[in-house]
């Protein structure tokens, strides 16, 4: 019988620090995975320093994804689109390291 690998990635609540829980399953069991915490208002002086380093387009671009023209909201956009390329980023290492395998 071969074996199924995947995963899933799930937001996490506002309120554990933003971001991404990655699960990675083989079969239905959950063998591992991580948080990838994306939270913008613990430190707001370095989202305002990551906003003001940026150009404006760049600037635009974020505050369109956060639909807001706040930087904090940019900012959270930004840290929750890297916690998620984080993630993704993981979990295809780990589903690599099985297709080698096989």
């Amino acid at each position: 019988m071969m074996t199924h690998y995947r995963y899933e990635i799930t937001p996490r609540a506002a309120e554990l620090g933003g971001g991404w829980r990655l699960m990675l399953i083989e079969d239905d069991l959950e063998v591992g995975g991580g948080v990838f915490p994306a939270d913008a208002h613990a430190d707001p002086h370095a989202g305002m320093a990551w906003f003001n380093a940026l150009r404006e387009k760049e600037r635009a671009y974020w505050l369109q994804q956060a639909e807001s023209a706040r930087a904090v909201d940019a900012s959270a956009a930004y840290l929750s689109a890297e916690a998620f390329q984080d993630a993704q980023d993981r979990a295809d290492e780990w589903l690599a390291a099985y297709n080698d395998e096989e």
